[in-house]
C-alpha cells in the first residue's frame, strides 16, 4: 500500500520470472479496458514518462512493478446476496471483454494445456509425491485423459475470463463490487471461470455453498447468456481447478514451502479425485 497525505494506491511487485513483459501489458490492457466501460475494477495508473511498468532491478533479478487504484471495502462475506451480486460481476467481464483484443501477448490461455496437461507434468515430475503416493500420479493420469476428452469434445464458450475469480480478489463498499488481481486473465474457458468461484465456495464455504452456488448462477445468468453444456460440465472444470491449484502450489513451494506435501494432504487429494470421479460416472 502506498499512501499519500489524501489518498491510497496499491503497488504491485511482480514476482521474478512470474509473468513476461507482455503478459503485464496485456493485464493492464484489459483492465483498461474494462476501465473505458465504467466497470469498477483497480485500474493500472502511469509513470510521469508515461510507461505503465517500473522495472526494478532487485537481488533475485528484475520485476516489474505497477501502480494501482486503491480499492476501498471488505473482503465480501459469503452469502446468497453478496453471490448473487458476485454473479452480476463476473457476468458483466465476460460480455463487456468478448471484443477485447491486446497488442500485447499473452504467454498462456486457460485451456487444456495449460489447466491440465502442464498441472500433470508438474505433479508427475515432482519426486517427493512420486515417493510418498506413487498411485496418485497412475490415477491422475487418467482422470485428466478421461477430463481433456469430455472438454476437448464440447461445444463450450472461450473468451476473456479473471482467471482467478473468487471473493478474496474483490471488496465490497456500500454494497458495491470492485474487482482486482488480473493477473491470470486471459482467453480461455469461460467454464472455468464459473468454477473458480464454485471451487472456493466449496472449499471455504461448504455449509452455505449450495445455496450461495445457485445465487452465484443466476446472477451470472442475468448477466451474460452461456449455453447449457457449461454448467452441466461445471463439476468437471472444478476439479480441474483442483489439479491446477494442486500443482500451482508445487511450482511456487519457494514461497509457499513443502510443509503441506504429506501422506495425509496426498491422500485427501486423491480421495477427492476418486470420489469425485465415481459422482461423474
Amino acid at each position: 500500500m502506498v499512501t499519500t497525505t489524501d489518498s491510497k494506491y496499491i503497488f504491485r511487485n511482480y514476482r521474478h520470472n512470474w509473468r513476461q513483459k507482455s503478459d503485464v501489458l496485456y493485464e493492464i490492457d484489459a483492465l483498461n479496458r474494462l476501465a473505458a466501460t465504467n466497470f469498477p475494477v483497480s485500474k493500472p495508473l502511469k509513470r510521469k514518462d508515461g510507461e505503465w511498468l517500473s522495472e526494478l532491478n532487485q537481488p533475485e533479478g528484475v520485476r516489474f512493478g505497477v501502480l494501482f487504484t486503491y480499492t476501498k471495502g471488505e473482503r465480501p462475506d459469503i452469502h446468497p446476496d453478496n453471490c448473487y451480486l458476485i454473479g452480476q460481476a463476473l457476468g458483466a467481464i465476460h460480455k463487456r471483454m468478448n471484443s477485447f483484443h491486446s497488442t500485447s501477448q499473452r504467454t498462456f490461455e486457460l485451456n487444456l494445456n495449460y489447466l491440465l496437461e502442464q498441472p500433470f507434468d508438474i505433479i508427475k515430475n515432482n519426486v517427493q509425491i512420486n515417493l510418498i503416493k506413487p498411485k496418485l500420479i497412475d490415477f491422475l493420469q487418467m482422470f485428466v485423459e478421461e477430463l481433456k476428452g469430455q472438454i476437448a469434445t464440447s461445444d463450450l464458450d472461450y473468451g476473456f475470463c479473471h482467471g482467478d475469480f473468487h471473493n478474496f480478489n474483490m471488496q465490497i463498499d456500500q454494497g458495491k463490487l470492485e474487482i482486482f488481481d488480473f493477473d491470470c486473465c486471459s482467453y480461455g474457458y469461460r467454464a472455468y471461470d464459473l468454477s473458480v468461484f464454485v471451487w472456493n465456495l466449496r472449499s471455504n464455504y461448504p455449509h452455505t455453498a449450495k445455496e450461495c452456488e445457485k445465487a452465484f448462477l443466476s446472477g451470472y445468468k442475468d448477466q451474460y447468456f452461456l449455453n447449457s453444456i457449461n454448467f452441466q460440465l461445471l463439476d468437471k472444470f472444478v476439479m480441474i481447478r483442483k489439479i491446477w491449484f494442486f500443482a500451482t502450489l508445487i511450482r511456487n513451494e519457494d514461497v509457499w514451502g513443502t510443509g503441506w506435501m504429506n501422506e495425509q494432504s496426498l491422500s485427501t487429494f486423491m480421495e477427492e479425485l476418486v470420489q469425485h470421479k465415481q459422482n461423474l460416472e
